[in-house]
């Protein structure tokens, strides 16, 4: 996706930008790649999760950053980033299993793991493009479902996995201070019906 660089002195309500080449550009209107993320991008992926958790107050120490590492380069793992220029975003897609990811693999569910994004580009559009390539890119490895545990109180990626046309499933999971509500879609109509 390609859009025209705007200088945000053009527009005095933008609230994002950054600094490319000397000049303050909207960070919605900075042009943005997603893609799979390269072994040696690994530490600007941990950055995002990062500083996303920060900026929820949730900070995180070493033990669960070695945590996420971990997952990013799990054999089975399929970590994107979002770049604009720099990586903006970071998400995290495995193959799903049954009971609730508790149970042996399920051939047929590709499980989004995490979403992070930046706090100076959220809503930009990053973590919707990040949720549909995962979308495309479980359609192309022959998934038939792809689903998501949010908590209850995250309404922003509630919204987000809504607008990428996922619903829920009526499906929850007790957390110890809240619930996850799964959201799911079907991508491959066709090879999904005994699912």
């Amino acid at each position: 996706m390609v859009r025209r660089l705007s200088k945000a002195r053009d527009n005095p309500d933008a609230d994002q930008s950054v600094e490319v080449f000397g000049l303050s550009w909207r960070a919605y209107d900075l042009p943005m790649n997603v893609r799979s993320m390269r072994a040696d991008e690994i530490n600007a992926a941990v950055s995002v999760w990062r500083e996303a958790n920060i900026a929820l107050g949730a900070p995180h120490g070493p033990e669960r950053t070695a945590r996420i590492r971990e997952k990013l380069s799990a054999p089975d793992a399929s970590p994107f980033v979002a770049s604009r220029p720099g990586i903006v975003g970071m998400a995290l897609a495995e193959p799903g299993r049954f009971d609730g990811g508790a149970g042996e693999p399920d051939p047929s569910l590709l499980h989004i793991s995490m979403v992070f994004v930046r706090p100076a580009a959220q809503r930009t559009g990053v973590g919707l493009s990040l949720v549909l390539h995962i979308l495309d890119v479980a359609r192309a490895m022959g998934y038939q479902r792809v689903g998501v545990w949010p908590v209850q109180e995250n309404r922003p990626a509630r919204k987000l996995y809504e607008r990428a046309g996922m619903t829920l499933s009526g499906k929850t999971a007790p957390l110890r201070s809240s619930l996850a509500l799964q959201y799911e879609v079907v991508i491959n109509e066709r090879e999904a019906s005994w699912a």
